[in-house]
């Protein structure tokens, strides 16, 4: 079987296969503290399942309309106008599978052979793969400490290729950055003037300390956002997310949709009906990562690692290895194997610190985390 070269461009997932090492060990019935996976571990609200159950029991297990039930796009919109005071169309909602789905469907729409998809690096890693996937070229644009992990205008105003589609991460993955409003508009002005197109993944969106993030709609209809229910709804397994494009994208990417997915979850779209009338819930989780991130940063800071700032969102910490002299690869791969901790090593998210960050997730008890870091402070002290 001869495998394509554009498989073979697409790098490993090392956070997955972190994952299913642990999991692995703990078959064999070890105990690992597991700080790699970007999931919440909280369950997913009681009016949610619920919802599902009533799907179940009526029997809407067929095949939706393309763009997702009519319904949830109409509760999406009222949250835009009632969160953000931002008209939405209805017509312009496409729910997807996951937010994964969306941005499959994007790059399959706005990208080819010789376009240009811009992405922070450090950044999400399944970005730059779907543009692979596609025969698209990734644009790496750099990004540290001195920038408050944020792309800047002037990476693309001085930049000789300017990338046809620029995708961010708001709050980011893996730093945890926020991009206040101005900062998004900034750059939005700068690519518009350029012919190119703007992507504001706002997954972590209801995952803020501080100041909430505000949508990226509030600056331009033409502005694409992908958001979901994973992350801030602990919906990881439902499957499901939603974008809001440009009516002009509405039907190309829904002849996309027909061919790659038929349709979204049914019972997930049913059940994401109630989504919008679980605020005490989803305000209960944020509060309670805000609390591991207040005892993530000044333990992880005490034993050495190098965090320049607090994050203002999501559920990470991006963490310098410096002190120690170690690759993130081996630093990840030691700690797992000595330490029983699984962390992330810098290398899933671009080229730039791969080397010499890692990341945190917690996602995790307050207990475990503790254990997690006694257990790190331990091996670090040997």
């Amino acid at each position: 079987m001869k495998i394509t070269d554009r498989a073979g461009q697409i790098a490993p997932f090392y956070v997955m296969e972190l994952l299913e090492k642990a999991r692995a060990m703990e078959e064999q019935g070890e105990d690992i503290v597991h700080m790699e996976v970007g999931e919440p571990d909280f369950a997913t609200p009681q009016l949610i399942k619920d919802g599902a159950a009533r799907a179940l029991a009526q029997n809407q297990t067929f095949y939706t309309h393309s763009l997702g039930i009519r319904k949830l796009r109409e509760k999406i919109s009222e949250h835009y106008a009632k969160t953000d005071h931002v008209d939405v169309s209805p017509d312009r909602i496409i729910i997807t599978n996951g937010s994964s789905g969306a941005f499959l469907l994007l790059c399959a729409t706005l990208l080819d052979k010789g376009k240009v998809l811009g992405v922070s690096d450090p950044g999400y890693p399944c970005y730059r793969n779907f543009a692979l996937l596609v025969d698209a070229d990734v644009m790496s644009l750099p990004v540290s400490e001195d920038t408050g992990f944020r792309i800047v205008p002037e990476q693309l105003a001085d930049s000789k290729t300017v990338p046809d589609v620029l995708l961010l991460s708001n709050p980011s993955n893996p730093t945890g950055t926020v991009y206040p409003e101005t900062a998004t508009s900034a750059l939005y002005d700068v690519l518009a003037v350029r012919g190119g197109v703007m992507i504001s993944d706002e997954v972590y969106g209801g995952i803020c300390y501080g100041k909430r993030a505000r949508t990226a709609l509030s600056i331009s209809s033409d502005i694409i956002v992908v958001s979901g229910f994973s992350k801030t709804h602990a919906m990881t397994g439902w499957r499901l997310g939603w974008m809001v494009v440009p009516e002009v994208l509405v039907r190309p990417v829904q002849k996309v949709a027909q061919s790659v997915f038929i349709s979204p979850p049914s019972i997930s779209q049913f059940a994401a009906l109630y989504a919008f009338d679980v605020a005490d819930d989803l305000e209960r989780m944020r509060k309670t990562y805000e609390e591991r991130r207040n005892f993530m940063l000044p333990r992880l800071r005490g034993l050495g690692f190098h965090i320049p700032s607090d994050p203002e969102g999501a559920f990470y910490i991006y963490a310098g290895i410096q002190k120690w002299g170690l690759d993130s690869m081996e630093f990840v791969q030691r700690a797992i194997d000595e330490a029983k901790v699984a962390l992330t090593p810098g290398y899933d998210f671009g080229s730039f610190h791969a080397g010499s960050h890692i990341r945190f997730s917690y996602a995790n008890s307050l207990e475990r985390l503790k254990e997690g870091c006694d257990r790190l402070e331990a091996w670090l002290g040997r």
